[in-house]
């Protein structure tokens, strides 16, 4: 009976009609890879007066991909039907039986939403919900309440179709992947960077993820968050790009002979985003997302996240900066990344006992110049 998945998009329909409808393409596009990678058969995905219909014998396989895809607001499982009084009759006291099975309730409390997109049907919205609430308290034991209802019987018309539905199942909202352009995710084994590309997929953004390399058990956790998160990135085509750094023991070596470990972390983080930069031009990026939080570790005061910053001319997302460790952690489970990154890894040793808080740009400079025997870069100057 169920035929149909209607989706629902929210800020796509703010924008100009020419924009609005180069976002629907790409979100109909993404809808469809979205599909083919999980390979769910469909019929047809189409965009009609502020909806994407997608036709489909296999709703509920659907309704499960399009969950993860960006821009869609919510879903709903549907029955495609001629817009009849009688065959809509019929379908919607299947489809509220059906669900009175499956809640489990005996006299269930309902109301019915009727909407006419298209207006060649001749009863108004009123009189439709009207007549079908009606049909279904003299088919069926259960009572009208608008406001506390257990059940509400959705019911779309458009261009001679009638779609009804039980449900609205939210999705996460934002902009289609694709939308926006590309950046660069500096992706590590922690909680908070899969967050960071996590967020900027959901405003439209394809990520390029990029490892720095520290060792075999962080790499194989990498890998798997990856591959959690390519499940939301439909409409991105990136692969995992793995650094091995090649400077990383000199700068280790220099600054322990120079009693200047404290600016390890430093030195490395700042080396992360040069080689970022670098694959990111490669790749025609618009930005490197870190996923800093401030204050939340020695790096990630506002100093040293200056100097780091130093290292691109780019602009630097950090779109976890203003958030504390919980709101992360929140957001990590509902992806399903927490888990794959609280897995066991190797230590790394090379970070200092004792880092620094609040570093010198001055300081780093000299320490820079020692190192490499040049001025660092400096954003901003060539």
């Amino acid at each position: 009976m169920l035929n149909a998945v209607i989706v629902r998009y929210g800020e796509i329909g703010t924008k100009s009609p020419k924009t609005r409808r180069w976002f629907e393409s790409v979100l109909t596009n993404n809808i469809k890879e979205a599909l083919l990678s999980e390979g769910i058969e469909y019929k047809k995905v189409f965009a009609s007066h502020g909806r994407i219909l997608v036709k489909t014998n296999k709703v509920k396989e659907s309704i499960e991909s399009l969950k993860r895809v960006f821009g869609i607001v919510s879903l709903s499982s549907a029955a495609e039907v001629d817009a009849e009084l009688e065959k809509i009759y019929k379908t919607s006291l299947k489809l509220f039986r059906r669900k009175i099975r499956l809640l489990g309730l005996e006299e269930p409390k309902f109301r019915v939403s009727a909407r006419r997109i298209t207006k060649e049907f001749p009863l108004t919205s009123q009189e439709l919900a009207a007549r079908i609430g009606d049909y279904i308290l003299s088919n069926e034991k259960c009572k009208v309440d608008l406001k506390n209802y257990d059940i509400e019987v959705g019911i779309e018309l458009m261009e001679g179709k009638a779609y009804i539905y039980m449900d609205k199942l939210p999705g996460f909202g934002g902009l289609p992947i694709g939308t926006q352009g590309k950046v660069v995710i500096l992706l590590s084994g922690g909680i908070e960077s899969p967050v960071a590309a996590f967020l900027m997929m959901k405003r439209g953004c394809e990520v390029i993820p990029v490892h720095i390399y520290s060792g075999e058990n962080t790499l194989e956790k990498v890998r798997k968050i990856w591959n959690q998160l390519k499940k939301y990135h439909y409409g991105g085509k990136s692969d995992l790009i793995v650094i091995k750094p090649q400077e990383r023991e000199k700068v280790i070596k220099t600054l322990k002979g120079l009693r200047k470990e404290n600016y390890t972390c430093v030195f490395c983080k700042y080396m992360m985003v040069k080689k970022a930069d670098e694959i990111a031009k490669e790749f025609g990026a618009k930005g490197i997302v870190m996923g800093d939080s401030l204050g939340q570790v020695a790096s990630q005061t506002l100093e040293n996240m200056y100097m780091v910053s130093q290292a691109s001319d780019l602009p630097i997302y950090r779109p976890l900066v203003g958030r504390d460790k919980e709101e992360i952690v929140a957001i990590a489970k509902t992806i399903g990344t927490f888990e794959l990154s609280t897995l066991p890894e190797g230590e790394i040793s090379f970070i200092p006992k004792y880092p620094v808080i609040r570093g010198s740009w001055e300081e780093f400079r000299k320490l820079y110049k020692v190192i490499f025997g040049e001025e660092p870069r400096k954003r901003g100057c060539q």
